[in-house]
């Protein structure tokens, strides 16, 4: 106390001073002037670097979005209802799905982003790079495979407005399509859990669990499914659907984080049993 109270009385005497002191007032406001236009450049760059980076990500994973509006009638709604039929039924369910989503193939991600989220960014420069070598680089090519594979994504944004939700309500667009499709969360969290990815450590359990009941709150972005379809799913002895589970994207640079993806695509490394080993 009495080493703050010496301070105090020092920072008290210097004021003092300087209102005392007629002819240092001035060189101070001119300081002051001088200091805070010299820091608008600085402020200015830092301003639009953050808007830069977010226009960058809305940018990439607009190109792959499906929007939450119209409620119950939305592109992600009706994904996802399809998707779920897929899982639960069989050929036709299947054949439907292709049908309304030909352009997404027999293996793709889906990943879920907001516009705020600086690790969603960093993974969109890996989903970026990994998209640019799948079947181009040697090491991205998958062994046994008789097509080229092909990188499609399906992004949906966790804080996409629905103009026609009534602004008295309590819940978000997403948290509406959250509410809509619990069977289907709980059934992706499930399959979680049996994954290799869970068993050698990579999932964190509360996160499993925020995916599980659909937890709007707790729910982690960017989280990234791996959906494997018809021959495809086969050819990895998985059912039809969702067969991997991230949550982020683990990996040094943009580089590491393609090798996280390609890893996930193939059933390798961390999402194999063999890491355990």
């Amino acid at each position: 106390m009495i080493v703050l109270t010496a301070i105090g009385r020092f920072f008290k005497k210097i004021w003092d001073w300087i209102k005392q002191t007629a002819w240092i007032q001035p060189l101070l406001i001119v300081g002051i002037i001088f200091g805070i236009i010299f820091s608008i450049p600085a402020i200015v760059n830092a301003v639009n670097s953050k808007k830069d980076a977010k226009s960058t990500l809305s940018t990439y994973y607009n190109t792959h979005k499906l929007s939450l509006k119209n409620e119950a009638d939305s592109e992600a709604d009706k994904f996802t209802t399809d998707l779920e039929a897929v899982m639960d039924g069989g050929e036709k369910e299947l054949a439907d799905f292709k049908s309304a989503h030909s352009s997404l193939g027999d293996k793709f991600f889906v990943v879920f982003v907001d516009k705020s989220c600086t690790e969603c960014d960093s993974a969109k420069e890996g989903f970026s790079t990994f998209e640019s070598k799948l079947g181009v680089s040697d090491a991205f090519k998958v062994k046994n495979s008789k097509d080229t594979e092909k990188f499609n994504l399906v992004a949906i944004f966790t804080d996409d407005v629905n103009e026609d939700t009534n602004s008295a309500k309590e819940q978000t667009a997403f948290g509406e399509y959250l509410n809509r499709h619990l069977s289907f969360f709980e059934t992706v969290g499930f399959i979680a859990t049996e994954t290799d990815y869970y068993k050698n450590g990579k999932l964190n359990e509360k996160t499993v669990d925020a995916l599980t009941n659909a937890d709007e709150k707790n729910m982690y972005a960017p989280t990234i499914f791996l959906v494997e379809l018809g021959d495809v799913a086969k050819a990895y002895d998985n059912y039809q659907g969702v067969t991997e589970v991230m949550f982020g994207l683990p990996g040094s640079d943009k580089n590491a984080k393609a090798d996280t993806l390609f890893d996930c695509w193939t059933h390798t490394g961390d999402f194999s049993t063999e890491a355990g080993d």
